[in-house]
């Protein structure tokens, strides 16, 4: 029994997350659970002196099921701390905690496309640890500027020119009902948990924005002022690919996009729905590799009605598939060789909605109408 017909493939938006965070009562390693509310239900029925710890692994992990009820596969590489112990080997023991999370397919099963970290601070070394393994992962992350002034998040921001990067300009502030205050909490994490929440929203939700979305939260570490059709302070922030978090008709986060020096891979929406689209050929066509031609006409069918299908989602606004025959010459097709090329542009997501009213004089007859009392 044989078949060239066309095989399915289509890109997923439930997309694993990883966290890494730090804990005085769990041991070192990686967990794998199938959403954050399992992750909770374990650390707190083995680890009964959780609600002790030192480290920042319940507070955290609480946000995934208390804010956003997520269901998503979920990755937990713990950093142990200790009390009184020095910054530096803290931080050493914070970025093997990240670089750990390459070895996450293999020992969870889960290849993480969101990685979020819980250092509670602004420290290159391990922001650069993070953008590594998000390009070894293939995967995107948010990181907290944790400024005060947009002149200090322009600044930081500087540092970056990642497309796996979103920075955000300050941090959260919540009421942890564990130690009854309002603390703050790396907005980070929380936009990691939006990303995932949104993804999650409908079946193609990973193409969506998360800028303009309402986050239930008690306040901004440093807010932004905000003032909608006009200049304000958001406006340099936005210039320089920063995040900000406005108070209009709620908290909202304004702004996303990535750090990457070409303004082509600026826009983290664009990001992400080529990655996706990318892995998901992959391991769509995987099945023609070592077969015969007509395995190889049957993944070229796959690639246009993949790509059919994301143009009646919404989410490409156009493409073709084509052999790449300026790749693929006659001593590549002896040894087995085929290139492909897909052109495609994605949906716009509009940023700015320009309005103008200009004043004219061309209904001055329904004034004539009214005086004359004609219908």
């Amino acid at each position: 029994v044989t078949s060239t017909s066309a095989r399915p493939i289509s890109a997923t938006s439930t997309l694993p997350i990883a966290l890494v965070l730090k804990s005085s009562v769990v041991p070192v390693g990686i967990y794998g659970f199938e959403s954050p509310k399992k992750a909770l239900e374990y650390f707190s029925k083995e680890y009964t002196l959780l609600k002790d710890d030192l480290g920042n692994l319940k507070k955290y992990i609480a946000i995934g099921e208390d804010m956003f009820a997520l269901i998503v596969p979920t990755v937990i590489s713990v950093c142990e701390v200790l009390e009184d112990e020095e910054e530096d080997i803290q931080k050493a023991n914070f970025i093997n905690a990240i670089k750990v999370l390459k070895q996450s397919p293999s020992l969870t099963g889960y290849k993480p496309d969101v990685v979020a970290i819980g250092y509670d601070d602004f420290d290159m070394d391990v922001n650069n640890a993070v953008d590594n393994i998000c390009k070894s992962l293939k995967a995107r992350t948010f990181i907290n500027l944790y400024a005060t002034t947009n002149s200090e998040a322009i600044l930081r921001r500087e540092s970056f020119g990642s497309n796996r990067v979103t920075v955000a300009k300050c941090s959260f502030e919540l009421f942890n009902t564990t130690t009854a205050k309002r603390e703050e909490y790396d907005s980070g994490i929380i936009l990691a948990f939006l990303r995932c929440s949104i993804d999650g929203s409908s079946k193609t939700g990973y193409a969506q924005s998360i800028s303009n979305r309402v986050l239930n939260i008690s306040g901004i570490s440093s807010p932004s002022e905000f003032y909608a059709g006009a200049l304000d302070e958001t406006d340099p922030l936005t210039e320089k690919q920063i995040m900000s978090f406005i108070h209009y008709k709620g908290f909202r986060t304004w702004e996303y996009s990535t750090t990457s020096e070409d303004q082509i891979w600026q826009d983290a929406r664009r990001v992400r729905i080529f990655d996706l689209a990318a892995q998901a050929v992959i391991d769509g066509i995987f099945f023609a590799v070592d077969k015969d031609i007509s395995a190889l006409s049957s993944a070229k069918d796959s690639l246009r009605g993949f790509m059919n299908g994301l143009v009646g989602d919404d989410v490409m606004a156009g493409f073709s598939v084509e052999l790449d025959t300026d790749r693929t010459t006659k001593e590549r097709i002896t040894a087995g060789e085929f290139y492909f090329i897909i052109d495609a542009q994605e949906m716009p997501s509009p940023k700015l909605i320009h309005v103008t009213f200009n004043r004219v004089d061309r209904y001055s007859d329904v004034i004539y109408k009214l005086i004359n009392g004609e219908e």
